[in-house]
């Protein structure tokens, strides 16, 4: 990552606590077939998680500003908004698990998926989900 600051915030204001923020992470497929939602929207502050595919079985709570702020700057500095949209695996396998991720702050979304599998994955996607696990971790909304 550059020093160079304005290159890593490129097109966003800094983020503040009145921007719109939002996200939804899934997990989905695997040997187990198993399937985990992890979402948050700052217009209700509510970070939500099933692990139902249904969505009839959800945990809710909402987070406070330095959460929500830690984990939108950790998006930026990421450059979550400048990676691929799709980091497909070498081979389809129907064992891989896959991944999504949609990012939403101010008027800038984008959306990314990958596998267990992919090859070339940023470290800067993991780091981020990373993030939203801890608070999930931390909220107990898993």
């Amino acid at each position: 990552m550059s020093d160079n600051k304005t290159s890593v915030s490129e097109g966003f204001s800094s983020p503040s606590i009145n921007q719109v923020f939002s996200f939804k992470y899934t997990e989905s497929g695997g040997l187990t077939a198993r399937y985990l939602l992890i979402s948050y929207d700052s217009k209700t502050n509510i970070l939500a998680s099933s692990t139902d595919i249904t969505g009839s079985n959800i945990t809710e709570k909402p987070i406070d500003d330095t959460d929500k702020n830690e984990l939108k700057d950790t998006i930026v500095e990421n450059e979550f908004f400048k990676t691929k949209t799709d980091y497909p695996p070498e081979k389809e396998d129907p064992s891989l698990a896959s991944y999504n991720l949609t990012i939403t702050i101010g008027d800038k979304t984008h959306a990314t998926a990958w596998t267990n599998a992919s090859k070339d994955l940023q470290g800067g996607i993991t780091r981020i989900v990373d993030q939203i696990k801890k608070l999930v971790a931390k909220e107990k909304v898993i």
